[in-house]
């Protein structure tokens, strides 16, 4: 027989289990990791830590042979393979492989940007999108261009840096031939 967490509705399978959850949402962490001495509120997130420690992947990927040190981990990496997307956006449609996806997604449509810059204040939708922006402030240029050796902060900057050499500097065995049928 399940119970049901009343707070969350979070399914588990014996009374015990779902005593030990409720310290999740009662704030309490009584399982302290012997190595880092981190905290964590169950015996499973304890034992999911440790792995870090130890170095334990045990989950590997039947497709491509990847290792992880949780099942939930490896669910979300085999639908690279697979292609499932099973979060959807309610408001555009959208569909995501992983939850946090989804979560990031929605800011587009809140207008939510939780991610601060401590030196200029400007304001990102994503983490990913900060860590991008703080190279602006600390010179980090990490993407170098092949033909001229310049750096460039991302990605996107580096695409119009490229726009700015002339066909003929571009080796040739990197120049994409137009076709027509």
């Amino acid at each position: 027989m399940a119970v049901f967490c009343l707070l969350c509705a979070k399914r588990f399978q014996t009374q015990k289990a779902l005593q030990q959850h409720m310290e999740v949402h009662a704030g309490m962490h009584s399982y302290i990791c012997s190595h880092c001495e981190r905290p964590f509120p169950s015996h499973t997130t304890l034992k999911r830590h440790l792995r870090s420690h130890t170095g334990d992947h045990p989950f590997e990927c039947e497709f491509c042979g990847s290792c992880f040190r949780d099942d939930g981990t490896l669910r979300g990496h085999k639908r690279i393979h697979t292609g499932e997307k099973p979060y959807e956006c309610n408001g555009c449609g959208k569909r995501f492989s992983l939850k946090h996806q989804l979560e990031t997604h929605y800011r587009v449509h809140t207008g939510e940007k939780p991610f601060e810059c401590k030196l200029c204040h400007q304001r990102s939708r994503d983490y990913s999108a900060m860590i991008k922006h703080l190279r602006t402030h600390n010179g980090a240029s990490p993407y170098q261009c092949t033909i001229c050796q310049d750096f460039c902060p991302s990605l996107a900057s580096m695409q119009k840096h490229m726009k700015g050499h002339k066909p003929e500097d571009v080796p040739a065995d990197w120049r994409i031939e137009k076709t027509y049928l």
